[in-house]
């Protein structure tokens, strides 16, 4: 009865535009490594413009620090590779505008030399090491994202009792969270073959189990047995591997869902 509650509260046709509050997010267009590129450019220029007020009065090694920290900003926001492109353009801008003669990549002091070069390594540096870091929380937030959802469809399948209308709500929440327009079950129903057990978004027998363009398809297996097919159907990009690796923990869990009705049925008809 509570799953039946809750199903009965969910979109029977979820919209593909729209994101469900369920839905596994795909790899959105990388807007931050855009901004991150712009910001490397922009701020570069900006200091760039800067450097006529500043150079006689400020030590190049604090405006090498501004640099730096442009560097740190541009990690942050994109990665490693906005980060070495900061690098590269303070780099450049450094030497072209701050160090003496200016305008020119002529260096006139050796200790600009070593200033300019170990600007350059730590910029660098840096870039390498925030930008591992910033990777390694980015995966760790995607994998803890992945195993939540993970939990909230396995949630699903812990109290549906024995039959088709059940499978029903599962069924729907399924096509939701993985952005589907519609979806069917097919089990394995002995030498009739595969029988459709529940549908959702779509009208029965609409959502065939056979594969083609936008449908995942979906074996259900119990070690070697085959026990149906979970068919989704819809517009919406290619799964990608965080999806694909819910999905199928997520048909593994309904595949022995499926055993064990298929073991309440032939322990009653021996009953009987």
């Amino acid at each position: 009865m509570g799953t039946m509650a809750a199903s009965s509260r969910l979109p029977t046709r979820p919209d593909p535009h729209e994101a469900s509050p369920g839905r596994v997010r795909s790899h959105p267009v990388p807007v931050r490594l855009t901004v991150a590129y712009a910001v490397a450019v922009v701020g570069t220029i900006s200091i760039v413009l800067a450097a006529p007020t500043v150079r006689e009065e400020v030590d190049p090694v604090a405006t090498g620090f501004g640099f730096l920290v442009l560097v740190v900003a541009c990690v942050g926001l994109g990665g490693l590779g906005p980060g070495i492109a900061a690098s590269v353009l303070g780099f450049l801008a450094f030497n072209y505008y701050f160090l003496p003669p200016y305008e020119t990549f002529v260096i006139a002091k050796a200790h600009d030399v070593i200033v300019l070069f170990v600007f350059l390594g730590l910029s660098v540096l840096i870039s390498v090491l925030v930008g591992r870091a910033d990777s390694r929380a980015r995966a760790a937030e995607a994998r803890a994202e992945e195993l939540r959802r993970q939990q909230d469809l396995s949630r699903l399948l812990v109290e549906p009792q024995p039959g088709p209308r059940p499978y029903e709500g599962v069924l729907r929440v399924a096509v939701a969270t993985f952005g589907f327009l519609d979806g069917a079950l097919y089990v394995q129903e002995g030498e009739r073959g595969l029988i459709e057990h529940a549908t959702a978004g779509g009208d029965p027998g609409s959502v065939p189990p056979t594969g083609g363009q936008g449908v995942e398809r979906l074996p259900l297996n119990v070690g070697r047995r085959n026990l149906g097919v979970l068919v989704l159907r819809g517009v919406r990009p290619p799964l990608s591997p965080s999806e694909h690796r819910i999905l199928e923990a997520f048909g593994n869990q309904l595949a022995l869902l499926l055993e064990r009705d298929r073991v309440l049925r032939a322990a009653v008809a021996r009953e009987s």
